[in-house]
């Protein structure tokens, strides 16, 4: 297989694109918590799924390969121990709610098939789904208001921004802003553990645990020479001399 990863501009033929279908991370949204989500208003989900179908179609019309985010994600979780590790990590990333056993959130992860995983995972968990014991504790009770265990992730169809191709690599990005943090976890075990990415050493040009922030939607490819990258409310300065810097100075296998 010819490298997977092979951007050097944004207005060339597109031959593969990465997407994410609306699912019920949109139906979790709720009127309450809609700015810290970073939405102003709820979807319907019907009709953006059937836009969504429309344009990923279109796309297929014209020759373009077509991936999708939750199942080269759910591909990627090759074995129980990588499991385990991502849903740890999804958990402590996630600050998931203090009131429910980390334990006891992790076995119910990790009951459903590595599809539904993901999707639980993305979709967010309710504590209506967790049988918990009765709260006795001030801070239980105060706190219990909150509808979420694990906040669910409706940003994520805007894949841009927690991953960008630039030339043969990929920068895996620190995303500023909370409700979106997660998000480039998907790419990083994607990367490293998916069939289609892991024996083809691809560059990293940036990862998300570097501490300054950026978001693939500032990076701009131009040329094979020349990327254009914005500063933003959700792209440091920092990050960008650090990128510029290693896309110069990082040696190729």
């Amino acid at each position: 297989m010819k490298h997977p990863i092979h951007v050097t501009s944004e207005i060339g033929e597109l031959q593969t694109v990465l997407l994410k279908r609306p699912g019920k991370e949109v139906e979790n949204l709720t009127p309450d918590y809609l700015q810290q989500l970073l939405f102003d208003d709820i979807p319907y989900l019907p009709i953006i799924q059937k836009e969504h179908d429309y344009f990923a179609q279109t796309l297929r019309n014209r020759g373009v390969e077509v991936l999708y985010l939750e199942k080269l994600a759910a591909e990627a979780l090759v074995n129980k121990k990588l499991r385990e590790e991502f849903v740890d990590r999804i958990l402590e990333e996630g600050q998931a709610d203090v009131n429910v056993a980390h334990q006891t959130l992790k076995e119910y992860l990790l009951s459903f098939s590595n599809e539904e995983l993901v999707q639980k995972i993305m979709g967010g968990v309710r504590k209506n789904e967790i049988e918990t014991s009765k709260k006795t504790h001030l801070y239980e009770l105060m706190e219990d208001h909150y509808p979420f265990y694990l906040d669910p992730m409706p940003n994520l169809y805007f894949t841009r921004d927690p991953a960008a191709s630039v030339g043969d690599g990929l920068t895996i990005n620190k995303m500023r802003e909370p409700a979106r943090r997660r998000e480039s976890l998907f790419l990083e075990y994607i990367i490293k553990y998916h069939p289609r990415f892991a024996n083809h050493n691809v560059p990293i040009w940036l990862d998300r645990d570097y501490k300054f922030p950026i978001e693939g939607g500032d990076e701009l490819i131009l040329n094979e020479e020349t990327i254009a990258i914005g500063v933003s409310a959700r792209t440091s300065a920092k990050a960008i001399e650090r990128l510029a810097k290693n896309l110069v100075t990082t040696q190729l296998p």
